[in-house]
């Protein structure tokens, strides 16, 4: 799976490469993060090895540290894949999920909020709305729309810092 954002200033894109379980789970082998812009350019890739327990990040082309995951853990990228398949088999409470990224592996808790209509470039939808629990001080909120109709489908998501705002959403079908 890819995502890429493009604009006059630069570029990002964010790729994964994984297998799936049958828990539900992308069990992630790779993901590459890649920025460009400004004159800028930076790249990272993660390689995940469960039979070894072992992720080891790279930045630049060179090796920047190794971490402990567990046979469960997926990539930054690949969970909403995950959030999907179980939105799919009918899961409707709180999920964990063990999530590595460039910075650390830790879990990611996700709260069903209910249903909500949406609308995106790609049309409106009945959706369902998750959001990512965080400490109470962190300060930032993450906010997920899943489109039934579409297989559960992410159409829409805010991530909102304090300072900044990012958002995606699903363009067209």
């Amino acid at each position: 799976m890819q995502i890429r954002a493009r604009n006059m200033l630069g570029e990002i894109r964010e790729t994964t490469r994984f297998s799936w379980t049958e828990e539900c789970l992308p069990q992630s082998l790779y993901y590459g993060n890649y920025r460009r812009g400004l004159g800028r350019e930076r790249q990272a890739t993660l390689t995940l090895d469960q039979r070894t327990g072992l992720a080891t990040l790279t930045r630049n082309g060179e090796f920047s540290r190794e971490f402990e995951i567990d046979a469960d853990t997926t990539d930054i990228l690949s969970q909403t894949l995950a959030l999907q398949c179980l939105l799919q088999r009918g899961e409707s409470g709180a999920t964990t999920l063990d999530v590595a990224s460039e910075r650390r592996r830790e879990p990611m808790t996700y709260q069903r909020l209910g249903e909500e209509r949406v609308r995106t470039a790609a049309g409106r939808f009945n959706a369902v709305k998750l959001e990512r629990v965080r400490d109470d001080d962190s300060g930032r909120r993450t906010l997920l729309w899943f489109a039934p109709e579409l297989d559960y489908t992410l159409v829409r998501m805010i991530q909102d810092n304090g300072d900044d705002e990012y958002e995606l959403e699903l363009k067209r079908r």
